[in-house]
């Protein structure tokens, strides 16, 4: 009895560690086995079912396809190659078919719809790369492909192929056995089954495997084979994959290879894969003698290793990995992959920082413009500079305020621009006034500075003149407290003695630009803003709030109340006139072009807003050219103060000299300061001053007037002056309520609406053209509008105002101070109104608003094809092709610790390389949640922590709420919204911004540097550290002009009245421009769908300010709610601004979301009394004891079971809601069975568990653990026969059959040779006459050698691309589509580039005359002895020399190569060197060693080939003297490759070659060798280095 309670004892052990054990798999990886299908081996292959079979066929076999009937999303198709004695058997080559896209793999190829391509290469939804280990294929469609390039082959497949798949993979149906190797009852052997896969091919005979003779017993082998797969490194593979079809594969493979251990490698691999793929961690099983493999660099041999490997630049990757470990080179513990000096694996603290394509060492320092950053383990850590603000007003229209904010306001008044906040110590203010034949032309007129508290007044005009209380001062003029000074007749500068400066610019239009020290921060306000940092909240008006548009924020900064309020001007300019549009288009494009001295300054300055303004100004300007010019200054200045000079921009453009002295002037000797301009008739007064004597000089002849530009015109053609500013004769200008037109010199204005008697009580009317002396009194025309901008005494302007004392109310009215009205966004609102903003709510109080001060959630939209607003309210657009982080809280210095990342990747619509639809990632803790094609998918990863959450679908958007604080709204297509909650301010990253209310950093990078180009910017966030940098955003408009007017006339209802309620409170401008970008670029389908989600996102945005807008119809982007309804039943309807009143069975469960969503449009249902309650999951309306129970985001009806943790326990969700548990007294948890004895564990009163054991009884069956379903078949053993040549050398003499040189014709011909740049004219072209065709025509007449390679992997010969080819001297390169046929899936030529040796006679080559040297001997003719040991024995042979390849990866020769070049040991004797050379005895086979400038050269060892080294394309190549270095000087850096001759006659010539590495060069003498002779420059592979040497 003793054996049966041992045994007990260790089965109850067993089971009370099996209770422990299950609480730890709970942070194991999840196990995807049953999702892979592999080959390996000696024909090994395993299908989804699990089941592991051999099949020896080598024809072409159906690996796994998609088998439904309408439409198949993918096939693999697989070729398998014999094995050799030693080796297993390979795969050959895959061809992967992918909805459109047809991949073809071999070892060397990556070929994608017949054209080669380098990886990493990333396509829509596409990638291919590789690793050390393996070739990888992922796409989005739900396939994964890995392939060692040898015998194992992985394919890893969507759950939703399941019961769709055929093939040697099986049906995926989760069943062993069933329907692969039995169907309908009959049972298939694998030979039956694999050879029903086969492909067959037209033109292709291909013999099936024979069924072969079963084997002798491989028993022999068990142990030896259990031995290695129970090894300890597999101790946690055991439970996870079934040892027993590994074994017998690997039984098998040392019964058919009796070559030792390297026969078992293949299924020990595999073993080691698939448990990986159960979420196993293998351990490493390889040692030095068995199955050893080795890595590059620095890396490890790792069998269980993170895909994800972490690297300098994208230091959180393992922390966010998708994929299983796998097995494959690693970076050891401790060190991450330096993917930016590319120097192996490093420690984190020695990682480089990149900037601009530069690398900085750890600790380097850079000073940027208002930061200083040290690089610090690859990342930047910066600390803010004291940063001056600068606030621009350019081309009358557009401001810039000191935070960044831009906007175009067409005013026509004084405005307040910046002054102090607290006490009135300055105010700048400015005067914009129409200066064109409409209201939308607009020109800064006046700057007024006042400065010293008032007292003093600085007014400049834009004729340059400036007056100081009203006198006007000659500059320089300086006081204590401001200077005056003109640098250049262009500019006034201004600098202040309280850190203000402003610059002034004259012409072509005037322009101001102020600048402020940052002590001055959150000190100002004006239309500059408030230089908080924050460019959110510029439009912040004086009563507290922030104004959704530019004309709205203006109008309150109006220095003189009573001019009347200006809207915004939604018109695109360019849109009213082609001429203007055409010449605009010309000229301002010079900013974007990178060969224009203006984009030395890209990189500093993002040239797209002033090009966009440039456009803007020169199409609304009657005088286009200043206009343009005036843009252009703007673009210089900007990049001047970044510290760019663009020296020479005004060579081209805008560089129309003024004439020094007019010629219609005469010579008069009677000029008065009463003498005849056109400007005293304007203004007799201030010019005619009395009791000055008449002086002489140039003047005008009678009856003609001195003009602004110093020409003499008759009285007609006088310039009027007004205000600062001189209009041509017949130009009109709109000015407060009057059309004036400038006729002989004066203005001539008339009312257009008649003002005077119209004024209502209690207001008054002010003409100023009749001030009576009761009017002087001039009431100070004050609104509560304009209650912040102060009083300014400026000119008077007619109209209705209020009398002293009182106030304009905006209505219309006159009231006192307390009683004004609050205004946001155009409306006005009564005193004691509230209104809500955000999540807070403001009451109006005395003309300000009183807000709540609650923190509020940040939201972050994506929409269209990569249209951002950040959570600090930062617009700009940046179009990616990859994944790339939205916000993520994997920040800081350590930026490994975060909780949650949320990616969003890009699919292109249409042709012009636009991105729309997005699929989104989001990572809290465990759980990954994806949405894409409409649908969302959770993966629950190996590692983190868990994190509740909740999705449910709101009208037509997707909203995920998690507990952490984090929402993201999604549309199902290309819009997204991200709310984060307060706690995470200043603590997230990615292309949202970082969250901190300061948008000027919005856009800092991965390494932590404030970029300020997008591109830069949003490269930096990309989420794999291979997909390739975006280098311009496209312009599909430019692109696609025939799509530019349906796209304009399309969207022009965001600027229609339809949302006419919307644009005083969302800014339409910035969605205008990204609707007709996205409408553009949608050229390929889907059109509509592009166009009707960029309306979306504005009405949206409508919506949640406020404006409901119906903008759908039958015919505009309809929605069908109808489609809900079920028959005859009218529930859903369409909701444009969501539905806020109904219930749902979520919120009765008591599950709110933290912030409202029913804003949000689609179709919601109105649902009857007798069912009130929707339920979301179901989409029906219910009553209430039908909702069931939410658990997190899992729905139970009423009745289903709910999971628990508690075993013993079973919980059901009742009618009312509510989870119920209750113990289960009696249930059995498991049964054992070991020999004679049975073992239970029962769940005993109240939950506990209790353990039984008992003699099993004979009727109960043995239930046992594990089953496993074996098919023994037959087999024969393959043999393979392989040939091998051998070459033995045949005696140790080597005999020359070289003739001479005066049999060969070269008695006194001398050549210089050089290789040609590489030539790739020709492309590929398809259809069957098409292919890829090179000639050197023009490079040389009759080349003497030949290169061809293939232009995505040069370094594959021809033999390794496999395609038939001519490449020859005679015609160059040819290749034909034709011939491909057969060979290969595709028929289609690759792009295929040559190079082309050519010589010429020395005296073309030799341009300067030498002095005479001695001539040195021919070479020697007779035999040399060399050791056996090192040199084959050529045959007598002449042939043309190899050239240098391409790569600098060594080569080894193909059978053209020249047998006399085989090896360096070949050669006798070696020229002397022109200058210290030491040559070693011709009996031992060395090369020279060779001096120059101080460096030494080595040739390279006998085992090198052929040399390297890039020519530049100036063929032909004549032997460049004039660059010859004297002695002992290194040479002139040439490019790579190129050649010099010294200036000596042509027996002495000598060819130089240049070492590409170090720009050392050197020289050796070459005798007079014939042509057939010649030997190129033999290279050290390694580093391009070259000899020129004699055969």
């Amino acid at each position: 009895m003793g054996l049966p309670l041992a045994r007990l004892a260790a089965v109850c052990l067993a089971l009370s560690l099996a209770g422990g054990s299950e609480l730890q798999t709970e942070g194991r990886t999840r196990n995807h086995g049953h999702n892979v299908c592999s080959t390996w081996g000696d024909f090994h292959y395993k299908t989804f079912d699990g089941d592991v079979f051999r099949f020896p066929g080598l024809c072409d076999y159906n690996f796994a396809s998609d088998c439904r009937g309408s439409y198949k999303e993918f096939a693999v198709h697989l070729k398998r190659g014999p094995g050799q004695a030693e080796a297993p058997a390979g795969v050959e080559s895959i061809l992967l078919t992918i909805k459109d896209d047809t991949i073809y793999l071999t070892r060397h190829l990556a070929v994608l719809n017949g054209a080669m391509v380098s990886t990493p290469h990333y396509s829509p939804g596409l990638l291919i790369e590789k690793s050390d280990a393996y070739t990888k294929v992922y796409s989005r469609a739900g396939l994964t492909l890995m392939w060692n390039r040898e015998d194992a082959l992985m394919l890893e497949l969507d759950t939703k192929f399941r019961n769709h798949t055929c093939g040697l993979c099986g049906d995926y149906n989760g069943l062993q056995s069933y329907s692969e190797f039995l169907s309908d009852g009959v049972l298939f052997s694998p030979l039956e089954f694999g050879n029903m896969q086969k492909i067959n091919q037209p033109d292709v005979v291909c013999e099936d495997p024979e069924e072969e003779v079963a084997l002798a017993s491989c028993s022999e082998h068990r142990a030896e084979c259990e031995r290695l797969l129970t090894a300890k490194a597999f101790a946690d593979c055991q439970d996870l994959v079934p040892l027993e079809p590994y074994l017998r594969a690997c039984q098998q493979d040392r019964c058919r290879c009796p070559g030792g251990d390297t026969c078992v490698c293949s299924t020990v691999a595999e073993f080691s894969r698939q448990c990986s793929h159960a979420g196993g961690r293998p351990g490493n099983w390889r040692t030095a003698t068995l199955c050893p493999k080795t890595c590059p660099r620095n890396l490890v041999y790792l069998e269980s290793g993170s895909p994800c490997m972490d690297t300098c630049s994208h230091l959180e990757v393992s922390s966010l990995c998708e994929e299983h470990r796998m097995d494959g080179c690693f970076c050891p513990e401790g060190t991450v992959y330096d993917d930016i000096g590319d120097s192996g694996c490093v420690p984190v603290s020695q990682c480089h920082c990149r900037l601009h394509g530069h690398l900085y060492t750890p600790g380097q320092e850079i000073t940027n413009d208002c930061e200083q950053c040290v690089c610090n383990a690859g990342r930047w850590v910066c600390k803010d500079l004291p940063c001056p603000g600068t606030c621009a007003l350019e081309g009358g229209s557009h401001i810039t305020t000191f935070d960044g904010k831009t906007y175009t306001f067409h005013g026509d008044c004084y405005y307040v621009l910046a002054k102090g906040d607290h006490n009135d110590s300055y105010a700048l203010l400015g005067e914009l006034a129409p200066c064109g034949s409409t209201d939308k032309q607009t020109c800064l007129k006046t700057v007024v500075l006042l400065t010293d508290k008032k007292k003093n007044v600085v007014v400049f005009k834009s004729d340059g003149s400036v007056l100081l209380n009203e006198l006007q001062v000659n500059l320089p003029h300086v006081t204590a407290s401001f200077s005056v000074f003109r640098p250049s007749s262009y500019h006034i500068m201004v600098s202040m003695a309280i850190g203000i400066r402003l610059q002034v610019q004259l012409a072509p239009v005037m322009q101001l630009f102020v600048t402020l020290d940052q002590a001055s921060q959150g000190q100002v306000q004006g239309l500059c803003g408030n230089f908080n940092g924050l460019e959110g909240d510029d439009f912040k008006t004086a009563s507290g709030l922030v104004e959704a548009t530019g004309a709205g924020f203006a109008n309150t900064w109006k220095a003189q109340s009573s001019c009347h309020d200006k809207l915004d001007w939604l018109d695109d300019p360019c849109s009213l006139n082609i001429e203007s549009a055409n010449y605009a288009e010309h000229w301002c494009s010079l900013l974007k072009k990178t060969e224009t001295p203006f984009g030395r300054c890209h990189s500093a300055v993002d040239p797209a807003e002033y090009y966009k303004r440039c456009k803007y100004d020169t199409c609304n300007c009657q005088n286009n050219e200043d206009c343009l010019c005036a843009a252009l200054s703007s673009y210089a200045r900007a990049c001047t103060a970044k510290g760019v000079m663009l020296w020479g921009w005004r060579e081209h453009v805008c560089n129309k000299d003024v004439g020094s002295c007019p010629n219609s002037q005469v010579f008069l000797y009677n000029l008065t300061t009463c003498q005849q301009t056109c400007r005293s008739l304007s203004e007799a007064d201030s010019h005619c001053l009395e009791g000055f004597a008449p002086v002489d000089g140039c003047g005008c002849p009678d009856h003609t007037f001195l003009d602004e530009k110093g020409r003499c015109v008759p009285l007609a053609k006088c310039s009027c002056y007004h205000r600062g500013l001189y209009l041509e004769a017949g130009d009109v200008v709109v000015r407060q309520e009057e059309r004036c037109v400038c006729r002989d010199g004066r203005l001539h204005c008339r009312q257009i609406r008649l003002i005077g008697q119209s004024c209502t009580a209690p207001k008054i009317h002010m003409d100023c053209s009749n001030l009576t002396a009761l009017a002087t009194s001039k009431p100070r025309a004050l609104s509560c509008q304009t209650l912040a901008a102060g009083y300014y005494h400026t000119e008077c302007v007619s109209g209705c105002v209020c009398p002293d004392g009182l106030m304009d109310d905006g209505r219309g009215g006159c009231v006192v101070e307390k009683e004004c009205p609050c205004v946001h966004n155009n409306d006005l609102y009564s005193s004691g109104a509230k209104i809500k903003v955000d999540c807070n709510t403001c009451t109006c109080k005395r003309g300000r608003w009183v807000c709540t001060q609650a923190v509020c959630h940040g939201t972050c939209s994506i929409y269209g094809s990569g249209h951002y607003i950040t959570f600090d309210g930062k617009y700009y657009d940046f179009d990616g092709h990859c994944s790339y982080v939205a916000v993520q809280d994997y920040c800081g210095q350590n930026s490994s610790l975060g909780s949650f990342s949320i990616i969003t990747e890009n699919v292109p619509c249409g042709t012009t390389g636009v991105t729309c639809s997005k699929a989104i990632k989001i990572f809290m803790g465990r759980t990954e949640l994806k949405l894409e094609d409409k649908h969302r998918a959770v993966i629950q990863r190996d590692e983190g922590h868990h994190v509740a959450y909740t999705t449910r679908e709101v009208g037509q958007y997707l909203v995920v709420e998690s507990s952490t604080g984090i929402i993201v709204i999604w549309d199902k297509r290309t819009t997204v919204f991200i709310k984060l909650a307060p706690s995470y301010k200043g603590t997230v990253c990615g292309l949202c911004g970082n969250f901190d209310h300061r948008s000027n950093n919005d856009f800092t990078t991965r390494d932590h540097m404030v970029m300020s180009s997008e591109l830069d910017f949003g490269n930096s966030w990309k989420e794999a550290p291979t997909c390739p940098d975006v280098s311009t955003n496209p312009e599909p408009c430019s692109l696609n002009p025939h799509r530019r007017s349906w796209a304009e006339k399309q969207c022009s209802i965001l600027k229609s009245s339809v949302f006419s309620i919307c644009h005083s409170k969302v800014d339409p401008k910035p969605f205008y421009e990204a609707c007709v970008h996205d409408s553009c670029s949608c050229d390929t389908g889907g059109d509509c769908e592009c166009f009707c989600s960029a309306v979306a996102s504005y009405a949206q945005e409508c919506t949640k300010e406020g404006a409901c807008v119906f903008w759908r119809t039958p015919d505009l982007c309809p929605i069908f709610c109808d489609y809900y309804n079920p028959p005859h039943e009218c529930e859903w309807h369409y909701e444009p601004c969501g539905n806020r009143s109904f219930e749902t069975c979520r919120t009765i469960n008591g599950i709110h979301s933290n912030i409202s969503v029913s804003y949000l449009e689609g179709c919601y249902p109105r649902c009857p009394k007798d069912r009130p309650i929707y339920e979301e999951d179901l989409k029906k309306c219910v009553t209430a004891d039908k909702c069931g129970c939410y658990v997190e985001d899992t729905h139970y009806p009423p009745g289903a079971s709910v999971p628990t943790e508690e075993i013993c326990k079973s919980c059901v969700c009742t009618n009312s809601s509510q989870v119920v548990c209750r113990p289960e007294e009696g249930k059995i948890l498991n049964q054992t069975q070991d020999g004679a004895f049975c073992y239970w564990e029962i769940c005993g009163p109240n939950g506990t568990v209790e353990k039984h054991f008992n003699i099993c009884s004979i009727t109960t069956p043995p239930s046992t653990l594990t089953t496993f379903t074996t098919i023994t078949l037959p087999t024969t053993p393959t043999t393979f026969t392989t040939t091998t040549t051998t070459t033995t050398p045949t005696s140790s003499t080597v005999l020359s059959t070289t003739p001479s040189k005066q049999e060969l014709g070269f008695a006194s011909l001398e050549l210089c040779c050089l290789w040609s740049d590489w030539i790739n004219e020709d492309h590929p072209s398809r259809g069957s006459d098409g292919g890829d065709r090179e000639t050197f025509d023009g490079v040389c007449g009759a080349p003497e050698d030949i290169e061809c390679r293939s232009v995505k992997d040069p370094h594959l010969s021809l033999e390794q691309l496999g395609q038939k080819v001519q490449c020859d001297v005679s015609v160059g390169f040819i290749c034909k589509n034709e011939d491909q046929f057969g060979n290969g899936p595709f028929g289609l030529c690759y792009d295929y580039k040559i190079r082309v040796n050519c010589c010429w006679p020395m005296d073309k080559c030799i341009t300067t005359p030498s002095p005479p040297t001695t001539t040195p001997s021919p070479p020697p003719t007779s035999t040399t002895t060399l050791p056996p040991t090192t040199t084959p024995t050529p045959t007598a042979e002449l042939t043309t020399s190899k050239p240098p390849p391409e790569s600098s990866t060594p080569q080894t020769s193909r059978s053209t190569s020249s047998p006399l070049m085989e090896s360096t040991t070949l050669l006798s004797t070696l020229p002397p060197a022109i200058e210290t050379t030491s040559t070693a005895p011709p009996s031992t086979p060395t090369a020279p060693t060779t001096t120059r400038g101080g460096h030494t050269l080595s040739p390279p060892p006998s085992t090198t080939t052929s040399p390297p080294g890039k020519q530049s394309r100036s063929v032909p190549l004549a032997c460049d003297a004039s660059s010859f270095p004297s002695a002992g000087q290194d040479c002139p850096r040439k490019a790579p490759g190129t050649f010099w001759a010294p200036p000596c006659p042509p027996s002495l010539v000598t060819v130089w070659a240049e070492a590409t590495d170090t720009g050392q060069c050197w020289a050796v003498k070459p005798k007079a060798i014939p042509l057939a002779h010649r030997t190129a420059f033999l290279g050290a592979a390694d580093t391009g280095q070259c000899w020129a040497v004699e055969p």
